[in-house]
């Protein structure tokens, strides 16, 4: 056997799995709750939960991981200091907001640069950038590095690098290794939200090999881009923003490898959104731009998805006209909370039997996560709050009680979204456990939970369960609409209108007797994630398409981050130039190399050659083996007065390859 270890970290679970790359079989998985405040810890619990003499085995180890998107998110993130080289800084301090980007004090501005075509306008002021530079390195764990034409030439972010890692000793980065995206401001953020991950990749990476040495694991590892390809971990250091999406992307990954299908939707349903993607022709397909993820608008090539805030741990609410609410917020179980604070049985069995009748829902309970650090500077209640959770869970009754406020101006978001406290609610995951769709944890506080709803809502508890099935399967068929459709709608509009949405309502519904309206696709539905198996069924026959959800589907985003492939690519243009006689010559440029000539043979000779040997390079900087490299050509051209003008020659080469595991598996 040759095993390999998948891990993927999502927003609720940590998934694990062991794979035997013969005989392609999932032979152990395992899941344990993610632990945001260190994802190292959920990482370990999962392991521990896998056979040892399996573990002892494993000579493989991939990762895809919610770090880098979590930061995006939550604005975290190490020191990075941004190096740009002949901007604009009226423009900067005008666009710079819309990017993510820092005020313009904060960033080291330096003058020179390139034009347009690659050539050098001027040299940069490179003594000024030293004395920048010297006056920040305190505060400061990396550097990025962007030169506003350096997509044409690079030469100077190379030299500015090389200077920078000499003066300081820290890591640099420069835009031209994480993108060839033409917007400068999106190389800039791309650039500074990768230095700014690097210490944290480097931690999350020693703690994850920490706990592997101590479950007796030795063994290389890759991580998940977010494209759903894989790299190594010395790639992974350097470019950490390569990480962004890399959990979905998995799902992907393992969607295909579970049900061999080239063309179709993948449907990730975990326990705090529900993710969708589509393959065509056994390939991602890609977003037409750069990931954009919180407030940074980055180059960053990963999968088109489309996410909602539904999943197993949505909250269940009601708004106020008694309609069930379902997310977007997520809450802990009350199953999950009773297993492990049984005290709160008590309390949950007082307000059923109380049949209080409130505006709030009255079965959600707070508990301490974490003790509040000085940094979080917390207004009174809020401390008192904290004080009230140290002996136990609360009740939302209880807590209001023993802060000696009304439970309408009981303020505890603040204190939630710091993760110092929780709130426990009725979720889906407690009705799975009353269907027995998923009995995991307390059945018996599922039950009270739900109770306590269907009393508040005048309904039976068999009631509730379907009205909040039906609720998800009609949000996961909107969501798979409005994905589909969304590639068809005009530049700028992404979004439904009223009209739009009313009429996918009506389709889903058809309340009415004289008219029905069917919408479906082709595309065959991918299911993953625990919940998968009891709404997929449904939402495909929504849609005249059929479900395919697997035995392991449950763990299929672990699965996809061990059995990826391995994907370099570069692209190099080919830029003639004009003047009043026609072309004078052309401008070769490679993500990291510049050449001109006047021959256009030549230069397709230098760009196909360049082409292939840096997409080569970097797949097996990735740590790919048995390469091989495709290239493909073509010409963007315009038409003047009956005459084709050569706008530009695109040279594009991939290098696919597998992990050194997947050989030794084939011979």
């Amino acid at each position: 056997m040759k095993l390999g270890l998948g891990i993927d970290t999502g927003g609720t679970y940590t998934d694990a799995v062991i794979y035997d790359f013969e005989s392609r079989q999932v032979l152990a998985k395992a899941k344990a709750l993610t632990t945001k405040e260190n994802l190292a810890d959920g990482i370990i619990q999962s392991l521990s939960r896998l056979p040892n003499d399996m573990l002892a085995d494993v000579e493989l180890v991939s990762l895809s991981t919610t770090l880098a998107t979590n930061a995006c998110v939550e604005g975290k993130g190490a020191r990075g200091k941004l190096v740009l080289i002949g901007y604009d800084a009226q423009l900067l301090s005008e666009l710079r907001s819309r990017y993510g980007l820092p005020d313009v004090k904060e960033i080291i501005l330096v003058s020179g640069g390139h034009g347009q075509q690659g050539q050098v306008l001027a040299q940069p002021d490179w003594d000024d950038m030293e004395e920048q530079v010297r006056k920040t390195d305190a505060h400061t764990d990396a550097y990025g590095v962007v030169e506003y034409w350096g997509v044409r030439n690079p030469e100077f972010e190379q030299e500015a690098k090389q200077k920078i890692r000499q003066w300081t000793g820290k890591p640099v980065v420069c835009a031209h290794e994480l993108s060839n995206e033409i917007n400068s401001l999106r190389r800039a953020s791309t650039t500074l939200l990768n230095a700014g991950l690097i210490k944290l990749i480097d931690q999350l990476l020693d703690a994850v090999k920490e706990g592997m040495a101590r479950m007796g694991i030795s063994a290389p590892i890759m991580i998940v881009r977010g494209d759903g390809t894989m790299m190594s971990e010395s790639f992974a250091r350097e470019r950490p923003v390569e990480t962004l999406l890399s959990g979905p992307a998995a799902s992907v990954v393992g969607g295909m490898k579970l049900t061999g299908c080239q063309d179709a939707l993948i449907l990730d349903i975990g326990g705090t959104t529900s993710d969708l993607a589509m393959i065509r022709g056994g390939l991602t397909v890609l977003s037409e731009e750069g990931v954009d993820v919180g407030s940074w608008r980055t180059g960053t090539k990963a999968i088109k998805i489309r996410t909602i805030g539904l999943g197993g741990d949505s909250i269940i609410t009601f708004d106020k006209n008694d309609n069930i609410q379902i997310g977007p917020r997520k809450a802990t179980p009350l199953s999950w909370l009773a297993q492990h604070r049984p005290e709160i049985k008590q309390e949950l069995k007082r307000i059923r039997d109380n049949c209080k009748w409130h505006t709030v829902s009255l079965g959600e309970f707070f508990y301490l996560v974490s003790e509040p650090s000085q940094d979080h500077n917390l207004n009174h209640e809020e401390i008192c709050i904290i004080e009230a959770l140290k002996d136990g869970p609360k009740s939302a009754e209880e807590l209001a009680s023993q802060v000696q406020c009304s439970i309408f101006l009981l303020r505890t978001e603040n204190l939630e979204r710091l993760g110092i406290i929780a709130r426990g609610a009725l979720t889906p995951s407690d009705l799975m456990h009353i269907t027995g769709d998923y009995p995991a944890w307390d059945l018996e506080s599922a039950r009270l939970g739900a109770e306590i709803m269907a009393n508040r809502l005048k309904i039976s508890v068999e009631d509730l369960i379907s009205k909040v099935y039906t609720g998800i399967i009609h949000k996961l068929y909107d969501l798979i609409v409005e994905f589909l459709l969304s590639g068809h709608m005009g530049p700028g509009r992404q979004s439904f209108s009223k009209d739009a949405q009313k009429l996918t309502n009506i389709s889903f519904e058809n309340p009415y007797d004289n008219i029905r309206i069917q919408i479906s696709t082709s595309l065959p539905i991918i299911g993953i994630g625990a919940p998968a198996h009891i709404f997929l069924s449904q939402v495909a026959a929504s849609l005249g398409t059929t479900a395919l959800v697997t035995e392991h589907a449950g763990v299929a985003n672990a699965i996809g981050a061990i059995t990826g492939s391995i994907v370099g690519e570069e692209t190099v243009l080919i830029k003639p130039r004009y003047d009043s006689t026609g072309i004078t010559g052309y401008g070769c440029h490679a993500s990291a190399a510049y050449f001109e000539t006047q021959d256009y043979d030549e230069a397709l000779e230098w760009a196909r050659n360049i082409a292939a040997e840096y997409a080569e390079k970097q797949a097996a900087a990735m740590g790919a083996v048995n390469i091989t490299v495709d290239i493909y050509e073509g010409s963007n051209t315009f038409e003047d007065s009956g005459v084709q003008l050569l706008m530009e020659t695109v040279i594009t080469a991939k290098a696919i390859g597998n992990q050194a595991i997947f050989s030794m598996a084939a011979k």
